[in-house]
């Protein structure tokens, strides 16, 4: 299960429970937005690095493609998702092949 940021505007929470935007995690919080929401605007990985604490997307965005996927987010903001799913796809987000299997919350 991979917890990515994900917002459509506003109103949507940037941390999205299992990339579906419209779901707010167990660990979202308003500051947590809005930190996440700064450090997109700023291009400041490591703001957002030390808001994820090592959860989420951080296995997948790194200090290299930080300022593509703030871009990503950014436009996703504004009902763009084009660069967002993009983004995922280029580098295996949510793509359920593996990569992070057991790093997320479990059902049992």
């Amino acid at each position: 299960m991979a917890l990515s940021l994900v917002a459509v505007n506003s109103l949507t929470p940037v941390l999205a429970y299992q990339g579906d935007p419209t779901v707010k995690g167990p660990n979202y919080t308003e500051e947590r937005h809005q930190t996440n929401v700064t450090a997109f605007e700023k291009a400041d990985y490591k703001a957002w690095a030390a808001n994820m604490q090592g959860r989420g997307a951080t296995r997948f965005v790194n200090e290299s493609n930080f300022g593509e996927f703030a871009k990503a987010q950014l436009a996703a903001q504004k009902g763009d998702r084009t660069q967002l799913d993009a983004f995922r796809a280029k580098y295996g987000m949510g793509q359920r092949n593996g990569q992070g299997r057991g790093m997320g919350m479990r059902n049992n």
